[in-house]
């Protein structure tokens, strides 16, 4: 008879992670692409969007990046919450989104953390071109905390240096296409609360 060779495992979860969730995250550039950050009402939108996306996926990623990354966890929701009362909106008045299954479970972190980490730094570019508030005296926490490449730096050995099983795999590319999905949903919520507010001050 043969040895039970064990459980076969998957190499390189973030090659795994960035072809799972391509399109998704294509799409969703798209979305957020389409304001103009330079305009006080789009980039309220865009907080405002952050904030009710974050939400129910705080408590996951701030577990995975203290837990499995070692970092401290930037409170990222307390910032938002700073930046849209500076802006006059009540964070607390903002949509709640259901945080779904999929994001439950110590093997799906690693597919949030992938989508949270990356959105972070996805946001070093967008504080390089500028965003409104400068000249106005605003200067929003969120947008400005630079912490998240540190947390991308950690995030990338993790992923690619550690062995996965089918299924934990299969649990964290589960959970990045969720957590896509909850962005996706927070920038459509987001639509309702600013429709007829866009300006260009």
């Amino acid at each position: 008879m043969h040895a039970d060779a064990g459980p076969t495992v998957l190499p390189d979860m973030l090659s795994l992670l960035r072809e799972a969730t391509g399109p998704s995250h294509e799409r969703l550039d798209a979305s957020f692409g389409s304001l103009t950050l330079s305009g006080r009402a789009d980039l309220a939108r865009f907080l405002a969007a952050h904030a009710i996306g974050l939400a129910p996926l705080f408590p996951v990623f701030s577990r995975f990046v203290e837990k499995r990354l070692g970092l401290e966890c930037p409170d990222y929701p307390a910032m938002l919450r700073a930046d849209l009362a500076a802006l006059g909106i009540d964070a607390a008045a903002l949509p709640v989104l259901d945080a779904p299954a999929e994001i439950a479970g110590e093997d799906a972190a690693a597919g949030v953390g992938y989508v949270v980490c990356g959105s972070r730094l996805g946001l070093t570019m967008i504080r390089q071109r500028g965003y409104w508030g400068e000249a106005e005296g605003f200067r929003s926490a969120y947008m400005t905390d630079g912490r998240g490449h540190e947390a991308w730096k950690a995030l990338v050995p993790t992923l690619r240096g550690r062995t996965f099983t089918p299924a934990q795999a299969e649990a964290a590319r589960t959970a990045a296409l969720a957590a896509f999905a909850i962005f996706t949903g927070a920038f459509a919520a987001s639509a309702d609360i600013f429709t007829g507010q866009r300006t260009d001050g």
